[in-house]
């Protein structure tokens, strides 16, 4: 009775075509278009200059709040606004905008009363 032995370069073949079969399939990424929407919060460098139109922003919508938000997230926002004004004001910058940005947020994106 004889076998067969495969040959030396048939079976790494073999394994690289069982490796090719079991990895992931790799799609290319889909770039989203660059354009601005109006209610887009733009990313900029952590300065004061952007701490201070984001105050600005917090401060319109918190002007002319729509109906469908809820007196909590208000207030939320409003504590979060005095929170973020401060650590700018006090040179905190990056803990300053992320408070602002969160206030701007909870405003802009707030889930519907029940």
């Amino acid at each position: 009775m004889r076998f067969f032995l495969p040959s030396p370069v048939l079976l790494p073949a073999f394994c690289l075509l069982g490796c090719l079969a079991a990895s992931p399939v790799l799609h290319p990424v889909q770039h989203q278009p660059s354009g601005r929407s109006d209610d887009a919060i733009s990313v900029t460098s952590e300065t004061a200059e952007y701490c201070a139109r984001l105050r600005k922003s917090v401060d319109g919508e918190l002007a002319a709040p729509p109906a469908a938000i809820a007196l909590g997230m208000m207030e939320d926002a409003r504590h979060l606004r005095a929170q973020g004004s401060l650590l700018c004001a006090q040179g905190h910058v990056r803990a300053g905008i992320e408070r602002l940005r969160r206030a701007l947020v909870l405003l802009k994106h707030a889930p519907e009363p029940r």
